[in-house]
């Protein structure tokens, strides 16, 4: 464990203390107010797919490769996938990274994650797949996970045997067996947090070699077990942070209807007939390695702090956790000229690197 990450109360409370750049950010640039109608939110949100497509495609640089492709997965949902990878890769097998992205199973869209997805690809001639899923409120939970887990089972089948030979989904150097990792942002987290054990129990073939967790919820706040609710602390601490208080994460759940037992929606609590009452390191067992981006000033910041322990400690497995104290839920989207902004995207890819090595 890095020894900056904290473990008292007094020290995980600390992280929730407002940095100063983003103070200055915060109180130079203050953003517009949000709708407390999803619906609403939800068409001002898709309504600019246009300029940030555009955006983008003006700014792809030379080195890097974008397709578009629509896929129908088992459960007949047609995903509309990214595909970003070097546009001259190196002379070596290129690892698979599915980035599901955030916006609380209710907005957005796989652009969102372009950044990252062009770093990586540069940094580990990694082959980059942003996925779409079905959205709430139109699909309530569990859609999104079942979507997700159905495009994973669909890209380790099409490394095996393309769909369509005549139009494969990845360039010809991609190699699953040399890394296949799933993660996301935010509720994109939540999501391939959900799939990673899907993907350990039905025998994923390749399996999985790892998961990136930036920021998501792994826990219900109503189903914390009661082992760990003295460090559960962000929930309450962090209510009316910026950008992502706790009424409007409460608007995404209402739209979203998750139950709060499952599983699907709280990674961390894998129920297992073997595990004691308030235990859950016998299902969280075997699963990949794991690396963590949390924000101090986030109400799901101790999700990710338990869950990082849970599995470092209990369970035996790899992790890496990077700790941004003072900063709320993915700030970098919204002030991305921030130096501390720039410092996480370059540790995403560092952690990704890490995550790679152990796929080793």
């Amino acid at each position: 464990m890095p020894a900056t990450l904290p473990t008292t109360k007094h020290e995980i409370l600390a992280t929730g203390t407002m940095a100063e750049e983003f103070a200055d950010a915060w109180n130079t640039y203050p953003q517009p107010p949000i709708p407390n109608d999803i619906n609403i939110l939800k068409k001002i949100v898709q309504g600019g797919l246009p300029m940030m497509q555009a955006k983008y495609a003006s700014t792809r640089p030379a080195t890097i490769t974008e397709t578009e492709h629509n896929i129908t997965l088992s459960n007949n949902y047609t995903s509309r996938v990214i595909v970003c990878h070097l546009t001259t890769p190196e002379d070596k097998p290129s690892p698979l990274i599915v980035l599901f992205h955030g916006g609380g199973h209710c907005i957005a869209f796989p652009e969102i994650e372009l950044d990252v997805a062009r770093a990586l690809a540069a940094a580990h001639n990694a082959t980059v797949v942003l996925p779409t899923v079905r959205l709430a409120p139109e699909d309530p939970f569990p859609a999104t996970v079942k979507d997700g887990w159905a495009v994973v089972q669909y890209l380790a089948a099409e490394f095996t045997t393309p769909h369509d030979p005549s139009n494969p989904l990845f360039p010809p150097q991609t190699d699953l067996s040399k890394g296949f990792i799933v993660g996301g942002t935010s509720s994109g987290s939540n999501l391939a947090g959900a799939v990673a054990p899907l993907a350990r129990d039905n025998n994923l073939t390749p399996p999985l070699t790892g998961q990136y967790l930036c920021c998501g919820g792994y826990i219900d706040f109503t189903r914390v077990p009661e082992k760990y609710t003295h460090l559960y602390l962000s929930f309450e601490q962090n209510k009316t942070s910026p950008i992502l208080s706790r009424d409007f994460l409460l608007m995404f759940r209402g739209a979203l209807k998750p139950n709060p037992d499952s599983p699907l929606w709280a990674p961390m609590l894998q129920h297992h007939p073997n595990d004691a009452p308030g235990e859950v390191k016998e299902g969280l067992k075997a699963l990949p390695p794991a690396y963590f981006q949390a924000c101090g000033m986030d109400l799901t910041r101790d999700d990710s702090l338990i869950y990082e322990k849970v599995l470092r400690e209990e369970c035996g497995i790899a992790t890496r956790l990077d700790l941004y104290s003072g900063y709320p839920h993915c700030w970098w989207s919204n002030f991305p000229e921030l130096e501390m902004s720039k410092k996480r995207l370059q540790d995403t890819v560092d952690g990704l690197g890490w995550l790679l090595e152990q796929s080793k």
